[in-house]
């Protein structure tokens, strides 16, 4: 399938799509995007309780599941059963439990 587009009417199209979605005001910078942390101390020390052990931790984008190897002042880091390192965030954590 081929299409023909014009470029400055998808240019147009799309400055108009950009202010849409901005309300005219452009992309903001992204730690403005970020929601607050729960208070960092309070889940830094439930996520070393589980330092070493088999967990579950949720976020937005779904659940992953290995050993948490490390926490950090602000990150865990887990390792997955297929041998893949994941780090995240304090801010990027919804839940955490035993598995």
């Amino acid at each position: 399938m081929w299409l023909s587009v014009n470029e400055k009417e998808l240019k147009a199209f799309f400055e108009g799509l950009k202010k849409l979605v901005w309300n005219n005001e452009g992309p903001k910078p992204a730690e403005e995007h970020r929601r607050p942390c729960p208070v960092e101390p309070e889940i830094r020390q439930v996520l070393l309780r589980y330092l070493n052990q088999d967990v579950e931790i949720g976020t937005e984008a779904g659940s992953i599941a290995g050993v948490l190897q490390a926490v950090g002042a602000d990150y865990v880091q887990l390792l997955e059963a297929g041998g893949s390192v994941v780090i995240l965030s304090f801010t990027q954590i919804n839940f955490v439990q035993s598995v």
